[in-house]
């Protein structure tokens, strides 16, 4: 016979057990997008204890010239290697394959398990504006 106690202890152990902690998939992605408006750049390494070193370079490119943008192009994927070293490091919280900065809501990076891409979701204006597609690589680009 189940008795209150029982139960109660059951659906602690069950609550508990749904707010555990999921670990996000560790390595590294790296990534580049242009669209009508923007140029995107990002790096991203997932460590162990859902630690994530990231940085995401954009340049606003809405009406520039194509010989400009080739320029900004080349530029933004430099700038991006020169920033690695000095990276944002944060906790993430992971969930249903979504990284999110711990404790918050709005989806930086979805993993697709599939095929290890990451996407990126860019926010400007506080808008969700572009998604850059991040490929897994073993070591990150180098000059």
């Amino acid at each position: 016979m189940t008795g209150p106690r029982t139960l109660l202890l059951l659906a602690l152990a069950l609550l508990l057990a749904g707010c555990g902690d999921v670990a996000a998939p560790q390595g590294r992605w790296e990534g580049f997008s242009q669209s009508a408006k923007w140029l995107v750049a990002v790096r991203l390494q997932v460590d162990k204890g859902n630690v994530i070193h990231a940085t995401a370079l954009s340049v606003s490119v809405e009406g520039v010239a194509l010989p400009k943008r080739v320029e900004l192009t080349a530029k933004i994927k430099e700038r991006l290697i020169d920033q690695w070293p000095m990276a944002v490091e944060g906790e993430i919280d992971f969930k249903d394959n979504v990284i999110t900065k711990a404790g918050g809501y709005a989806p930086l990076f979805v993993y697709d398990p599939k095929s290890r891409a990451m996407t990126f979701n860019f926010y400007a204006g506080g808008r969700l504006t572009e998604k850059v597609k991040l490929y897994p690589v073993r070591q990150f680009a180098a000059r």
